[in-house]
């Protein structure tokens, strides 16, 4: 599956491209309205130039890409603040999307360092306004404090519910990521026991085919073993019948002559169960060598 891509640095290069084309339509406006305010030509060609450079080095490091697009706005517009007082409002409003960026950009100790310079700034611009009324933006110092707490409550709460909200995406995609790889490991589990019943299906077939091959080599031997017993049955039986006849023969002549020599018959007899003893071993020995050529 496709890796999910950060916010961190989507959020990045959406900032980095916006800040471009809007810096540059800043630096002209001010460029043909207000050629005489150098401090704000020199602000706008430094922010500018600070997202160009964050911008190509995004992928190599995207740490010092983000605190470059981040410090160098913080620090223009606190300088500003103190020189042009008249666009603290605009400075701090600056000041609360870079403590948005911090939430979104950055994390664990690093963000509370960066958090904590951007609130720095706040308190020290309106320390300085009180105390100096030369550089304060309204001549009543309340106007001062009470937009001051205004703007810490509103960089608190932008910077904690971005914070809040980032935490909760990465929380998600952390989720879906162990989810991913959770699916990933099931599917790498289920085709390996698919290879494995494949396998185990291939070795059935395999015995089947030579359990079949060897009921059907045994069909056929006992089939011609059968055949060859039938051939000898009938055969062997035809030799039997020689002897067989003849000595009963000897016996029904004997009982017609009674004066007939019996030394002569026993000799006939002799001959004849000598002749059907041969024809049983000769069965015999055919029939074991028949056995031993099935074995083999």
């Amino acid at each position: 599956m496709r890796e999910i891509k950060k916010i961190e640095k989507f959020f990045l290069l959406a900032v980095l491209r916006i800040m471009i084309v809007g810096g540059v339509l800043i630096l002209v406006t001010d460029f043909i309205l207000t050629p005489e305010d150098i401090i704000s030509l020199i602000i706008d060609v430094a922010i500018l130039s600070t997202a160009i450079l964050s911008f190509f080095i995004r992928e190599k490091n995207f740490t010092l890409s983000a605190l470059i697009v981040t410090t160098v706005p913080l620090a223009a517009m606190f300088y500003q603040s103190l020189v042009v007082p008249i666009n603290t409002s605009t400075s701090f409003s600056v000041i609360l999307i870079v403590g948005f960026l911090f939430s979104i950009l950055l994390k664990g100790i690093l963000q509370w360092i960066m958090h904590g310079m951007a609130v720095a700034c706040i308190v020290s611009i309106f320390i300085i306004q009180t105390i100096n009324p030369t550089l304060r933006f309204s001549p009543d110092a309340g106007d001062i404090i009470s937009i001051a707490m205004t703007y810490l409550v509103l960089y608190a709460i932008i910077s904690y519910c971005t914070a809040v909200l980032k935490t909760s995406y990465d929380h998600v995609q952390q989720y879906l990521r162990n989810a991913n790889m959770e699916l990933q490991d099931k599917k790498n589990e289920i085709e390996a026991q698919n290879e494995e019943l494949l396998q185990i299906q291939d070795n059935l077939h395999e015995l089947n085919t030579n359990l079949e091959r060897m009921v059907h080599e045994r069909t056929e031997k006992i089939k011609a073993q059968h055949e060859i017993l039938i051939k000898y049955s009938y055969t062997n039986a035809h030799h039997l019948r020689g002897p067989v006849a003849r000595l009963l023969g000897l016996v029904a002549i004997q009982r017609m002559e009674s004066t007939a020599d019996p030394s002569f018959f026993f000799t006939k007899i002799e001959e004849q169960a000598n002749e059907i003893d041969n024809v049983v071993k000769k069965i015999n020995s055919e029939l074991q060598t028949r056995d031993d050529q099935s074995l083999n």
